[in-house]
């Protein structure tokens, strides 16, 4: 009954590290790809005079900021329909494509993020997770396991990525 009881305890533990273990590496790859997006954005705008706000504000594109989609040879067409929406005080999107956040004396221009482009961090601690079982005395046996980690890796980077992409922006 006992010694029942005590493997009972052991494969508990265990599963408990094989479903906490991937969501923390879930969480990690999440704050990874946020923590690098925020770090590099497409382009920054000197808004010192904040002409360039007042321009977000009306709707209407700046010069300096289209000279800038320019030089990084992403031209706005005069012809072109775009559209600027106000999604708080200080973010624009501009055709669901560009998001702007204003900083003090700065506009941080970042694109749309494409999961496609991150996945490959969240897929990084997936077979990392490899390594670091044997160290933890946990053992993984069969590709339903590895299936299992990996959904569950995948799902918290998602979850994780997503939600600071939305308190952010």
């Amino acid at each position: 009954m006992d010694r029942s009881k005590s493997k009972g305890k052991e494969e508990y533990i265990e599963d408990l590290k094989k479903t906490l273990t991937p969501l923390l590496f879930g969480i990690l790859a999440g704050v990874i790809c946020f923590s690098i997006y925020v770090a590099y954005p497409l382009m920054v705008v000197d808004n010192t005079d904040g002409t360039a706000v007042a321009y977000l504000d009306k709707g209407l594109i700046p010069a300096n900021l289209s000279a800038q989609f320019k030089d990084k040879g992403i031209p706005f067409d005069a012809n072109q329909n775009l559209t600027v929406l106000k999604e708080g005080a200080d973010k624009w999107l501009i055709d669901n494509k560009y998001i702007i956040k204003s900083d003090s004396e700065k506009l941080n221009i970042y694109p749309s993020p494409v999961s496609t482009d991150w996945l490959l961090i969240a897929l990084l601690l997936i077979l990392t997770q490899k390594f670091v079982y044997p160290y933890m005395h946990t053992r993984v046996n069969g590709a339903k396991d590895w299936l299992y980690i990996g959904f569950i890796t995948a799902f918290c980077w998602f979850v994780t990525f997503t939600l600071l992409l939305t308190v952010l922006f």
